[in-house]
């Protein structure tokens, strides 16, 4: 009665953490605590066969604690400790799951529960494999009396049963609870005799099994379908085995033959260039949000704009020549900023962008889609679902509209079903239309087709499994039950920093593409641990030393950005976008000498700049040589004529020399603007307090917190920090109290 209390009192939560303690202990070698935290795991339960195993095991470890105690020397120490750790985490798995299948609320343990009540759970492969193989084989028998009477619809119902089978095949696999070395033989014999789509499919579920729960022969099973024939099957088994390497790194370097297994598949450089195209493309995966940010904000509402300007064309010119129109219509195609977006939108297309995320996140709600197997399915035009939308529609000049978008290589399986689905919606005679639109005299089909006929359009790998990772975050983003699985493209996914992969990924083109990548995305932190690795390799590439100081720069790492320009300069020293930077860098780390000379040296390339003026005369600034700096800004006033950006410090320069009447000029130009900034209003303050106008400083400092709706409090801060220095240019620091409350006064009124 005790220990149900326990169990009852704790929650999902708690038992998650215990059993992550659990994991870490373990692999701290910190086992007296490990065996006390499982037994408490245990006990959860009840007492049964679980426990009795771990008190036996336990015994077991004091035993080895002995003998090493005593002084024994043993050769297998070891790797007795290693299958002891194995062994202690395997009962921690079954207790674990044992505690989830009967309490906990999340999807996939429900729907375990709601399996196991209906009696769907546990039947088994066996059935599965054989009524797969036989409906196969049946259909294709038929297929050889194809035109007679009844035989397509025996077809249909042939291919529906097998999709019933194929998603029950899923969902068994997903449940399963941890394979022996048996079910591992038994799955591998059977599964190079099912369809290739059927294959694939499983591939998934295997996925997500591991990620609920470890089994070594579930991960075996996936480094072997990496040698499938079908690439399809290969480059999806390779993808899920990377992702669970990263979910279980700490779990999977206890098991040598595992580890073997995985090696052997990395030694092989096909295999290795597919991964390192993988990691790419796990990287780009997991800024897709943003990607449809910017679709949403950016491409769609030019794309609105374009529509709005074509219809309005096509009613204002209904007396046009066709010829005319078409005119017309190309110039606003070739319009500015639409051209811009299009060819923005298919570069990012085609280096393989989820352009589609935010077109297709919301056609996720079709009946289709409660079925968790389907969002992981290979489009096929067969496909029971898609062949009774497009059923009695016949193919428009040529064109089947769902044999094109299986050869699509722009969409993800699940967008297509999507895309067929959202159609099904549509009038049938309006979805005649438009496939009739797209026939064949169109030019983008035939040129489609003539590339489909030369080859260029067979599905890659890296096609393949950017297509497949797409499937992916759909599913662990879109997913009504998401929350239940962790999402994988919330881990760090620094296949360079795991110890099981690290090896496999340290060829400098992998480095380079995958830095490249992080600098894209601007995951600036990585991306300079990988530059500065090529840069020990290669110590005089100007490009990597450049691209490592600005990544050190944008950290905010000053010293290092320093170093990494100085070096770049040495290779090549009249390049100014170094110059420029190495000078900022030295301003930064308050080497204003230094970077006074590099300012000098780019102007010398650029003479006319404004940023270089402008930036000379802050470093004068900064080392009090106002003089000197006014020069700058004056020739920068000169070459460029007046703004804020340098009224501003001509203005404060001349205020810090004394010279009040022509900074009082430069002080009303910057306060006439449309948007002077709080500090101008307080510089502006600062010098009438100089002279002696107190009543007009307060009101300026006044009239500035209004204007810019600044908080009395920020002001204060602000006026406090400004006080030294105005106290030793002559201000009378007991005058400082009144000016405060003078303000407050003010802005009583």
């Amino acid at each position: 009665m005790y220990f149900c209390t326990i169990y009852l009192l704790m929650t999902v939560s708690e038992i998650k953490n215990l059993y992550q303690r659990i994991l870490g202990r373990i692999s701290q070698n910190r086992l007296y605590e490990a065996f006390s935290d499982v037994t408490y795991l245990t006990q959860q339960n009840g007492f049964g066969a679980i426990y009795d195993q771990l008190r036996e095991l336990e015994t077991n470890y004091r035993y080895l604690v002995q003998y090493r105690l005593d002084g024994y020397q043993d050769k297998e120490r070891d790797k007795v400790l290693r299958d002891l750790k194995c062994r202690l985490m395997k009962l921690a798995d079954l207790a674990w799951r044992e505690w989830q299948s009967a309490f906990s609320p999340q999807w996939y343990y429900s729907q375990k529960r709601y399996r196991d009540i209906n009696g769907q759970g546990g039947r088994g492969l066996e059935p599965l494999w054989t009524g797969l193989v036989r409906s196969l084989d049946d259909e294709r028998m038929l297929g050889r009396t194809a035109g007679k009477p009844g035989v397509a619809e025996r077809q249909e119902s042939l291919r529906r049963q097998r999709e019933q089978l194929s998603g029950e095949l899923f969902l068994e696999l997903l449940f399963s609870d941890p394979w022996r070395e048996e079910d591992y033989t038994q799955v591998s014999e059977h599964y190079a005799a099912l369809e290739e789509s059927t294959q694939a499919l499983c591939v998934s579920a295997l996925l997500l099994a591991c990620q609920q729960l470890f089994d070594e022969y579930k991960l075996l099973l996936l480094a072997e379908l990496c040698d499938s024939a079908s690439p399809l099957v290969s480059m999806r088994a390779l993808t899920a085995l990377m992702l669970l390497i990263e979910v279980h790194q700490v779990r999977i370097a206890w098991y040598p033959h595992l580890t073997s297994r995985i090696s052997l598949l990395f030694d092989r450089p096909e295999i290795r260039t597919a991964a390192q195209g993988i990691f790419v493309q796990l990287i780009r995966a997991k800024e897709a949000e943003q990607v449809s940010r910017r679709m949403q904000e950016e491409f769609l509402p030019e794309m609105n704009k374009l529509s709005s300007s074509i219809r309005q064309k096509l009613d204002e010119n209904k007396e046009q020549s066709q010829e005319e129109l078409k005119n017309d219509l190309q110039e606003l195609f070739e319009d500015g900023s639409m051209s811009e977006k299009m060819m923005e939108f298919s570069k990012m297309q085609t280096e393989g962008e989820d352009v589609y995320l935010s077109t297709f996140s919301s056609l996720k709600f079709y009946p289709f889609f409660k079925e968790i197997y389907n969002w992981f399915l290979p489009f096929e035009a067969q496909h029971t679902v898609i062949a009774a939308i497009f059923r009695g529609q016949q193919a428009h000049r040529g064109l089947d509209l769902p044999k094109v978008l299986t050869r699509t290589d722009f969409l993800c399986d699940s967008d297509k079903y999507s895309f067929c689905l959202n159609l099904a919606q549509v009038p049938e005679q309006y979805r005649d239309q438009m496939s009739a639109n797209m026939g064949a005299d169109s030019e983008a089909f035939q040129e489609m087709m003539q590339m489909e006929q030369n080859g260029s359009r067979r599905l890659k790998a890296e096609t393949l499994t950017n297509l497949y990772i797409q499937d992916l975050y759909r599913f662990y983003r879109l997913f009504p039950s998401k929350q239940d699985f962790e999402d994988v493209f919330s881990l760090p996914l620094d296949f360079y920093a795991n110890p099981l992969t690290a090896d496999y990924f340290t060829s400098e083109e992998c480095q380079g593409r995958v830095a490249a990548m992080y600098l894209k995305k601007n995951h600036i932190a990585k991306a300079v641990v990988l530059y500065r690795q090529l840069v020990d390799l290669h110590p005089a590439d100007f490009d990597l030393l450049r691209r490592t100081a600005w990544c050190y720069q944008q950290i905010q790492d000053y010293e290092s950005a320093v170093m990494y320009y100085e070096r770049a300069d040495l290779v090549r020293s009249d390049n100014l976008w170094v110059i420029r930077r190495l000078a900022a860098c030295l301003r930064q780390t308050g080497r204003n000498e230094q970077a006074l000379e590099y300012y000098r040296k780019a102007a010398v390339l650029s003479p006319d700049n404004l940023s270089l003026c402008l930036n000379q005369g802050h470093c004068l600034t900064d080392l009090k040589r106002y003089s000197d700096a006014l020069n700058c800004y004056y020739k920068a006033e000169f070459l460029f004529a007046g703004s804020p950006r340098i009224w501003r410090p001509i203005a404060w320069c001349l205020l810090l020399t004394g010279r009040y009447g022509q900074a009082e000029k430069y002080y009303g130009y910057l306060l006439s603007e449309s948007s002077p900034t709080i500090e101008d209003f307080m510089n502006a303050g600062h010098l009438n307090w100089l002279q002696g106008r107190l009543h007009h400083a307060v009101e300026l400092y006044a009239e500035g917190i209004r204007r810019t709706n600044t908080l009395m409090t920020e002001f204060v801060v602000l006026l406090e920090q400004d006080l030294p220095l105005l106290v030793q240019l002559g201000a009378d620091k007991q005058d400082a109290p009144f000016v405060f409350d003078g303000v407050r006064f003010e802005m009583e009124k």
